[in-house]
């Protein structure tokens, strides 16, 4: 303890460039206590509310400058009451199977505590700062934290002295990295490849972690950045459909489990639903003319389609095309009415029908067959144009090539444009009420949605965290 004593001593007076002080009077005690209840009202002090602006005060204040893209500083300025005041905690990725958990964001320096999917604190912390230095081996490395899905491994309680120095508490995450308390936690990052933690937060969480909760570490996607505001907004750009009349998203995790989103915002309400199993391949439309799309499965060469969004079985099966085939859906003739297509991929060819067939029907001749595209493109389906009738585009996923046709028919592409990048999974919807369908790009990597206004390329229009699923499908409202 008297170690830890001497560490905290040095980190006031010494690293951090400031001492704990009483204020003079108490207009100005007042003051600081009603700031110290403020932050940790956010989750970002969590001390004693006791008119002290003390190393732990001035700590939370530098988390939350970390955290909104403020100049780093210990000290408070009257410059950030209104943001301090809106501030709505983030909404950071769904995690399937991990309510609780710990987020490190290497871009702002800040730590999150995650519980029943939702941000409860916000720590300050200084992890690697890139710079080489002699490892346990005798080599030259870099001092880097690691980044990826981790779960705690081990955990010593109290001091624990490494060959690079210094630990409190440390949780090891992955080999002989830690989330750990230390007596320098400075505004950049300034360790060996640990995630510091000071000395309070450290003995904080004691009682918050255990061996096995996951540990995920990560920089912001380049030219993303959250907002935080009381508006719903994503993580940057459009605040999403401001008349209401705007289609929406759905998300599979590939074990026959879908997230339906009410609206695209940051804060939608959203449905699960099960159906179907994880290696059939999702397809939804308004198989009703209610105006409401709901889920189908394509297995194997059979669509089983649900009327309504809840589990159960089909209530329409009929027979088209064969394993391999891409399904997709979309109304076709302007009836009213979603149908539904296949794409051949070892063909190139597309196969589409204007009307589902019946209950059991097997399906030989298709109103409209013709080739369009290559080998590994992607079919989705849109109305383009804003005529009321959808018809098909094609995604290459190799290059983010975007192929998109006006009719039903084969031909030359009547727009062609670049939009994302490899890897990516493209939909199509009026994402802002205007009648047209624009595309809109989910990179499974980042967990992040991609939507654009127009189609055409360039930057997105509003970018949202979603989470780390398996598939994209666009929800017509």
């Amino acid at each position: 303890m008297l170690r830890r004593l001497t560490h905290l001593a040095l980190t006031i007076s010494l690293v951090f460039g400031f001492v704990a002080w009483a204020p003079p009077d108490a207009e100005a005690s007042t003051s600081v206590a009603n700031l110290q209840s403020r932050l940790k009202a956010k989750g970002f002090y969590r001390g004693s509310v006791d008119g002290i602006a003390g190393a732990q005060t001035q700590q939370a204040i530098m988390a939350f400058r970390k955290e909104v893209g403020a100049t780093r500083s210990f000290s408070w300025s009257s410059s950030l009451d209104g943001l301090l005041r809106d501030y709505v905690r983030p909404w950071l990725p769904y995690r399937l199977g991990e309510p609780d958990r710990v987020e490190v964001n290497l871009t702002r320096q800040v730590m999150y505590l995650i519980r029943g999917n939702e941000v409860q604190q916000v720590f300050p912390i200084s992890s690697g700062n890139g710079e080489p230095y002699t490892n346990s081996f005798g080599k030259f490395t870099n001092a880097r934290t690691p980044t990826g899905d981790f779960k705690i491994q081990r955990h010593v309680r109290g001091e624990r002295i490494s060959y690079l120095g210094f630990l409190w508490n440390p949780w090891y995450f992955t080999g002989g990295y830690a989330l750990h308390g230390s007596s320098s936690v400075p505004a950049y990052p300034a360790s060996h490849g640990c995630v510091r933690l000071t000395m309070w937060d450290s003995d904080w969480l004691e009682n918050q972690l255990w061996i096995g909760m996951p540990v995920h570490v990560w920089y912001e996607p380049s030219g993303v950045r959250p907002v935080f505001s009381t508006n719903g907004l994503g993580i940057g750009g459009s605040t999403g459909c401001a008349s209401g009349n705007c289609d929406s998203i759905a998300f599979g995790d590939g074990r026959g489990n879908y997230y339906l989103w009410n609206q695209i915002n940051h804060q939608p309400s959203i449905e699960k639903l099960a159906y179907g199993a994880g290696t059939d391949l999702p397809v939804f439309g308004d198989w009703d003319g209610d105006g409401v799309d709901t889920p189908g499965i394509f297995r194997a060469g059979a669509f089983h389609l649900r009327h309504s969004a809840t589990p159960g079985p089909a209530d329409l099966t009929f027979y088209f095309g064969r394993a391999g085939d891409i399904p997709f859906a979309g109304d076709f003739n302007g009836d009213g009415l979603d149908s539904v297509g296949i794409f051949r991929p070892s063909e190139q060819r597309f196969f589409v029908l204007d009307q589902l067939p019946g209950n059991g029907e097997s399906v030989k001749f298709p109103d409209h067959s013709f080739v369009f595209g290559r080998v590994g493109d992607k079919p989705f389906v849109g109305d383009f144009d804003g005529n009321g009738t959808d018809s098909i585009g094609l995604h290459r996923p190799s290059t983010g090539e975007v192929f998109m046709r006006n009719t039903i028919s084969a031909g030359w592409a009547d727009l062609s444009f670049i939009y994302g990048r490899a890897g990516d999974q493209l939909v199509a919807g009026d994402w802002n009420g205007d009648g047209r369908d624009t595309v809109a790009v989910y990179r499974p990597s980042w967990g992040v949605l991609f939507i654009k206004n127009k189609n055409s390329a360039g930057n997105a229009d509003g970018t949202f965290d979603v989470g780390f699923l398996k598939n994209v499908s666009s929800l017509s409202k």
